[in-house]
């Protein structure tokens, strides 16, 4: 997550890119599910099982409520 979107990386390789930085992170079991205005922009599942509370942790030490 950037100031400028969201971006998935596979090692090098750009997976996915939205542009939006008005994206809401909604958490979802083990899911992170990213939302723009009322539409679901994408779907994220991290590899890793705590990966999610990580995130959610950053976020918010970034100001991001």
């Amino acid at each position: 997550m950037t100031m400028q979107g969201s971006r998935l990386w596979e090692r090098s390789v750009l997976r996915w890119r939205y542009p939006r930085p008005e994206l809401r992170m909604l958490v979802d079991g083990p899911r992170l599910r990213l939302h723009h205005e009322v539409r679901e922009a994408g779907t994220m599942l991290p590899a890793q099982a705590g990966a999610v509370y990580e995130i959610r942790v950053l976020a918010r030490r970034h100001g991001v409520r």
